[in-house]
């Protein structure tokens, strides 16, 4: 049987399982805050700067996006080997190395090369490293990884206004991608040394033992509708946030509103984003994730809905505070049910491979844009969106909420 370690009983988390959670939320703010937000704020500057097309600048986030997801399985495959401390170390030298090559870029191709190095950075230092270390390190998992998952939405609203006032203190893009550089590989360090050892169960050790009772090896998970479900629900929760993201601004400046009050918008949505992980954290402790996660996916169906049809800012801000919320809710309310539904043996392999398979996400934005070119409008994806979340919705409310049987 796997040991337990002794940081999981009640009330056992001491001074080193919160610096760890400090540590790991400040590395998962700033690794937010340099990617997927702040990378759409910098692309104007280092276009006009180096003379780039908008494709070619533009394949660099969508080699982010892609890089993130398809390595989603190695940090599973490095901790059972190497430990999560080693992981952490590497994630973050090579999330440094990503920031530092955006930083020196003359060419497309080494941007390119940066966004693939953050993109691998990202899932050797986020989400999946986290998790694993807070649930081996608290009694109370719900409340310590809703903080967790705040903390990285905090890292989204923040990035633009870091990115701000680094350009606006004369240090351009360039000074911008080089203080995240030194930034990330000192928090990544601190992280790494902050991580309990008795919660760093990895190198030859968990991976390969017995299974706890009533948990589920990865195969028998893999081979359950509920595994799918929940995978189903992350995915579309994940493809109407990014669509939002990516296609909200010229769907509403269609629809009348300016490009200021877009941005807004998006804003607004991001740290509503933030609020609902927070809250979903607290409420985790006393009502099932299930229920949780149900009330989330329908927040977001019918707020991706809304917003196809949303007339002017009031209707619109409440489409994206209804998106935002559910989003939030569901990082954590899914995580929750994983953990619930198969156990923590595995729990680590799970997870990438959730990961792994809601990469089809980020197909969102292109569907949008093909619709866009055949329709002349975007309210027609909107509805595709809402109807693909619908769907996942009604497979969650079906689904057995006990938990399986060992198998």
């Amino acid at each position: 049987m796997a040991q337990t370690p002794a940081a999981d009983a009640p009330g056992a988390a001491g001074p080193r399982a919160w610096l760890s959670l400090a540590a790991l939320s400040l590395l998962f703010f700033l690794i937010t805050a340099g990617t997927f937000t702040s990378l759409g704020v910098a692309l104007p500057d280092m276009v006009a700067s180096l003379h780039w097309t908008w494709s070619e600048a533009a394949l660099g986030y969508t080699l982010l996006a892609l890089s993130c997801g398809l390595t989603s399985l190695a940090p599973a495959i490095l901790v059972r080997r190497f430990g999560v401390r080693r992981t952490l170390y590497c994630g973050a030298g090579l999330m440094a190395a990503g920031f530092l090559t955006a930083g020196t870029s003359s060419a497309p191709l080494i941007f390119w090369a940066a966004a693939v190095m953050m993109g691998a950075g990202f899932s050797l230092t986020a989400i999946i490293p986290g998790a694993y270390v807070l649930t081996r390190s608290f009694s109370h998992k719900s409340t310590a990884i809703g903080a967790y998952y705040t903390a990285g939405a905090l890292g989204g609203v923040a990035g633009p206004l870091i990115f701000t006032l680094i350009h606006g203190a004369a240090l351009g893009w360039r000074g911008y991608w080089l203080m995240l550089a030194v930034a990330v590989a000192v928090t990544g360090a601190v992280a790494a040394f902050a991580v309990d050892p008795s919660a760093d169960a990895g190198d030859e050790g968990e991976g390969k033992s017995a299974l706890a009772p009533g948990d589920w090896s990865v195969g028998a998970a893999l081979r359950t509708p509920q595994f799918w479900i929940i995978t189903a629900a992350y995915t579309a929760y994940l493809l109407c946030e990014t669509s939002l993201n990516g296609l909200s601004a010229t769907h509403l400046a269609g629809r009348g509103l300016t490009p200021a009050m877009a941005a807004g918008l998006l804003s607004l949505q991001a740290l509503i984003n933030a609020f609902a992980r927070a809250g979903a954290g607290l409420i985790g402790e006393r009502v099932a994730p299930r229920k949780v996660a149900i009330a989330a996916l329908a927040l977001v169906t019918v707020g991706i809905f809304a917003l196809g049809r949303a007339q002017g800012w009031g209707e619109a801000s409440l489409a994206v505070i209804a998106v935002g919320a559910g989003y939030g809710a569901s990082s954590l309310a899914t995580t929750l049910m994983l953990l619930q539904a198969f156990g923590r043996s595995r729990n680590l392999e799970l997870m990438a491979w959730m990961c792994l398979v809601s990469t089809l996400a980020a197909a969102g934005p292109v569907i949008g844009g093909l619709v866009k070119d055949a329709s002349g409008g975007l309210t027609p994806a909107f509805d595709l969106f809402a109807a693909i979340a619908a769907m996942a919705l009604f497979a969650l409310i079906w689904m057995r909420p006990q938990r399986p049987l060992n198998v």
